[in-house]
């Protein structure tokens, strides 16, 4: 593939052209260009390329953030304007400063939540959308490489991990756990799941502090099984991986090598860190009794309840509870006290009987 390089007014720069290589999947590496402001690609060069694309500085000497979160795509007609702020702000009480989002589906109402976290700078959204249909796999390993890049001297850290996943330590935040690790060589700290049982669907919608106060994700499922090192989750030093997968990097850089975290080894490992993921018991390509079959040797899986430190808790409720009541608690206009004069100046219809005008 052709890299095309263009200037401020989306003209092609001369002889800029450069024959890069697609590695791993979906990627193009194409070098810098002085004066580029868009770049494109083609299969030709005596082609006209795809509409180019503005460039994102990202090349910091320094990275702006010490843990960042990339986040699989949101897709599925499941409510999750909750999951979204408790996965939110349990990983930002965790040291994560700031989510990749990418959406495939989502509703307009659940978007909502979204649009807040950007406002706040705590997020930007990918929207994935593009002229080939993909199955939902092909969409999750092209937001896989694109956030790896994405994130490549943006963070010094970066958590690939999915909307029902949490990063729980015992004693210490992840970023403190993060920073003790002193060696430059660490360039994947890998993480055991905690399988957490969650057999109910997330309401709705907002209706009041009380319903909300039932449905707390983090104080209504704490029931678990393992750790296990099966689906484990990774943080990785970006520029130090080659290529990412799902639960794993596949290529790091010479030289680099990977840290496992024991949940159980904390003296060995500098810490104890497990990810918590809440396993749906229902709608499971798997089956909804996951929780209930036995292993190879027929021993049934062990149901701990398994809550988070107090303090903690505590924490991520006040922070929950603001961040829901600001986007979802609506406060509704007293129409009668907009002026009479501003409505004839505008030609507005009466408020009180409609809202926004009808073209």
């Amino acid at each position: 593939m052709y890299c095309r390089y263009y200037d401020c007014e989306r003209k092609e720069i001369p002889g800029s052209a450069w024959l890069g290589v697609v590695f791993p999947e979906s990627i193009v590496e194409c070098p810098r260009r002085v004066g580029a402001e868009f770049v494109s690609v083609s299969k030709k060069l005596e082609k006209e390329a795809p509409t180019p694309v503005r460039l994102v500085y990202r090349a910091y000497k320094e990275p702006i953030h010490e843990l960042s979160v990339c986040v699989a795509p949101l897709y599925g007609n499941q409510s999750s304007w909750l999951p979204i702020v408790d996965f939110m702000e349990h990983n930002k009480l965790e040291g994560a400063s700031y989510f990749y989002f990418y959406v495939g589906e989502i509703s307009s109402y659940d978007e909502r939540i979204l649009i807040d976290y950007v406002r706040t700078g705590d997020m930007e959204v990918v929207k994935m959308q593009d002229k080939y249909e993909r199955v939902f796999i092909g969409w999750h390993f092209l937001q896989i490489q694109d956030c790896h890049l994405r994130s490549k001297y943006h963070s010094k850290w970066t958590a690939f991990i999915d909307l029902d996943e949490r990063i729980s330590t015992h004693g210490q935040r992840m970023i403190d756990l993060l920073r003790s690790i002193q060696d430059p060589a660490i360039g994947e700290v890998q993480m055991q799941l905690l399988s957490v049982i969650k057999d109910e669907d997330y309401p709705h919608k907002f209706v009041n502090l009380e319903a909300l106060e039932k449905e707390m994700i983090f104080k209504k499922y704490n029931k678990t099984i393992g750790p296990s090192w099966q689906g484990q989750k990774v943080v990785v030093r970006p520029e130090k991986i080659g290529i990412m997968s799902i639960h794993s990097a596949v290529a790091k850089y010479p030289g680099i090598r990977t840290l496992q975290l024991e949940p159980h080894k904390v003296v060995v490992r500098s810490g104890n860190s497990i990810s918590a993921h809440l396993r749906r018991t229902k709608y499971r390509i798997f089956g909804s009794d996951w929780h209930k079959e036995a292993d190879e040797n027929g021993n049934l899986p062990v149901i701990q309840n398994t809550p988070l430190p107090q303090k903690f808790s505590e924490d991520l409720h006040k922070a929950i509870v603001r961040r829901v009541l600001h986007v979802y608690d609506r406060i509704p206009m007293n129409c009668s006290l907009i002026p009479k004069v501003l409505q004839s100046m505008l030609n507005h219809p009466d408020p009180c009987a409609q809202m926004w005008p009808s073209f």
